[in-house]
């Protein structure tokens, strides 16, 4: 039998579909793409009670289609998949089986990339047990390489070489996950150390970049536990006017664009009253509530469960093939920055509305954002060009959104 490698977090393992025990739906609130072959395979079923619905809610996408992005399943007013059951189950794979599931719907909440020859699978967060696996493992996120056949069925969600001026891809990521495990200090300040890192890297020219790198990756993997770097960084400015000002514009543009997760929904609500953060809001009186909220609830649950967030990070470095998902390291970097800064500023605000946090809040906020912003590729290259054209960008900006 032919096989090919495959990397794999130990989550991915043990993660199994739970069905209609879950809290969510995985095919709501947002695009559910179906490839050529699937859409043939429905236009000529015969017999089955199906045929009917499937006719009227699988669609021809009419531009843009690829092979993989041929048609779109139709959703509900509530932005649910039409073809669930009362049991909010899959007729198709109930009636048809699995094998007449569109690759996406086969395959999710499983990312699949292939770097090389090695395939790649890890999980979004967007999926509640899947979120449950990958974050409250305390032992942190541990990667296995194994064989599986070659035939195995999935579509590749990325295809990566590391030849073609991408020979440091592997120093990096390995580096990156580094210095995100390592618990000597906390999360945001390991957050920080790789800020500057990037930042220094993004100083030298591409041709000695591969000869000063080990020295380089020596010195801030050395600082990470230097108690004298660590207190520099302690001293650092923060301003969180500019942070809730920066969260609350990215929040609103997501909202522009029309958002239909009720769970992501509710937990945004949550923030809002917990802060009273709204339009009129006295921006004083918001960052009282934030530094308390922070203070009583939010600073001692992480103490307890950094892991939660770790976990999360370091998920984001693999599933994303970061820091070559943007264009420039340091522009990968910014994108991480984003997603912690919104789930740390959520976080906040649920925590003083709830007056505390629990491993079951937390899952809630970070599965539901996920499925809002791992589901909508435009929004996140939007924000990319909102925070360049408003020149928030830098490290130093960086440091402000981790610090405060």
């Amino acid at each position: 039998m032919n096989t090919r490698p495959i990397l794999i977090p130990e989550y991915m393992k043990a993660f199994q579909c739970i069905g209609s025990e879950c809290e969510d739906t995985c095919c709501a609130g947002w695009k559910v793409s179906v490839d050529e072959k699937t859409f043939s395979s429905y236009r000529n079923i015969k017999k089955s009670a199906l045929k009917d619905e499937l006719k009227k809610n699988v669609t021809r996408n009419r531009s843009n289609s690829t092979s993989e992005n041929y048609a779109k399943i139709r959703m509900d007013k509530e932005g649910a998949c039409t073809l669930l059951d009362e049991n909010r189950l899959c007729t198709i794979q109930k009636e048809l089986g699995p094998e007449l599931l569109s690759n996406t719907c086969a395959i999710y909440p499983r990312v699949l990339n292939k770097v090389d020859r090695t395939v790649e699978k890890s999980a979004t967060l967007s999926c509640p047990e899947a979120a449950r696996l990958v974050l409250l493992n305390e032992n942190g996120i541990h990667f296995f390489e194994e064989e599986e056949p070659a035939d195995t069925p999935g579509f590749m969600n990325q295809s990566f070489s590391t030849a073609k001026g991408n020979e440091l891809f592997w120093d990096l990521r390995i580096f990156s996950i580094r210095i995100m495990q390592d618990r000597a200090t906390s999360v945001e300040n390991r957050l920080i150390v790789l800020g500057l890192f990037f930042q220094k890297l993004s100083n030298i020219a591409n041709v000695e970049l591969e000869i000063q790198l080990p020295k380089i990756m020596s010195e801030y993997l050395s600082s990470i536990s230097d108690d004298a770097f660590l207190t520099s960084i302690e001293n650092m400015p923060s301003n969180l006017s500019f942070q809730l000002s920066v969260c609350k514009s990215l929040i609103n543009y997501r909202f522009s664009s029309g958002v239909t997760s009720k769970r992501y929904i509710e937990c945004l609500q949550e923030m809002l009253e917990g802060l009273n953060f709204n339009d009129d809001a006295n921006l004083e009186e918001v960052k009282s509530l934030y530094t308390d909220a922070f203070e009583k609830y939010y600073k001692p649950f992480v103490e307890q469960h950094s892991y939660i967030l770790e976990n999360f990070l370091v998920n984001y470095i693999f599933k994303n093939l970061f820091p070559y998902n943007q264009k420039k390291f340091f522009e990968s970097y910014v994108m991480l920055i984003v997603n912690f800064a919104l789930l740390k500023l959520h976080l906040i605000g649920m925590a003083k509305y709830n007056e505390g946090l629990s491993t079951e809040i937390v899952i809630k906020l970070i599965q539901s954002l996920s499925k809002i912003v791992d589901h909508d590729l435009r929004y996140l290259a939007d924000v990319q060009d909102v925070l360049t054209d408003s020149g928030y960008t830098t490290m130093a900006h960086m440091a402000v959104l981790l610090k405060s």
